[in-house]
């Protein structure tokens, strides 16, 4: 299963959602398939997760989709036992699992390579909603559910190493920009003023 073509599932079913990216692969792959203005493309690992579960409780009455890697959750598996306890029901986490830590120019497997499993994690987290899909049909399925569902939702989804990221133009918008368009989204799909202070 291939982690662009997944996301080029993903793509369509998002309306008003709110998504927050990691620092991998992905968020390039992301950034080139949706416009989205509710997009907020994080520049760092180990962040995604906690990031998105704070929009969740902050905007409980909007679907929050957070897009990690397996390298991005190893980092922050504390986030796992928060976001199960706190029983967040807006929120939907795809960890795309490659195995393999290929965001930058090395490739090194990650711990899910051996011995590790994400969705056993998850679940011994207390995240009873914790899948593993690893065929595209699966992938929709779940995707769909996630999206329309009213539960807190942790799919693992197995995709082979790709580098699929490294080839495509990066964009013209950078990641500070990015955050004031995605905090001027909120102020203007929310109806109010985010307490938000810019810079200068």
């Amino acid at each position: 299963m291939n982690r662009y073509e997944c996301l080029g599932l993903l793509a369509p079913l998002i309306d008003s959602h709110l998504v927050v990216t990691s620092q991998s692969g992905q968020r390039i792959e992301w950034g080139s398939l949706s416009n989205h203005e509710g997009n907020l493309l994080l520049g760092e690992m180990g962040a995604a997760l906690s990031v998105g579960a704070g929009l969740a409780l902050a905007l409980p009455h909007r679907r929050v989709v957070v897009l990690e890697s397996d390298g991005s959750v190893l980092l922050s598996l504390s986030s796992l036992a928060t976001i199960a306890n706190l029983e967040v029901p807006n929120l939907a986490v795809f960890v795309f699992d490659n195995q393999a830590y290929s965001g930058t120019r090395i490739s090194e497997p990650t711990a899910t390579a051996g011995k590790t499993d994400l969705q056993q994690v998850a679940k011994g987290a207390g995240i009873e909603r914790s899948v593993t899909v690893r065929n595209v049909e699966d992938f929709r399925k779940e995707a769909v559910a996630a999206m329309d569902g009213e539960a807190l939702s942790f799919i693992v989804c197995k995709v082979e190493e790709s580098l699929i990221h490294r080839d495509i133009p990066r964009p013209d918008v950078d990641l500070v920009e990015n955050k004031y368009r995605f905090v001027r989204y909120l102020q203007k799909t929310e109806g109010k003023l985010a307490p938000f202070i810019g810079r200068g």
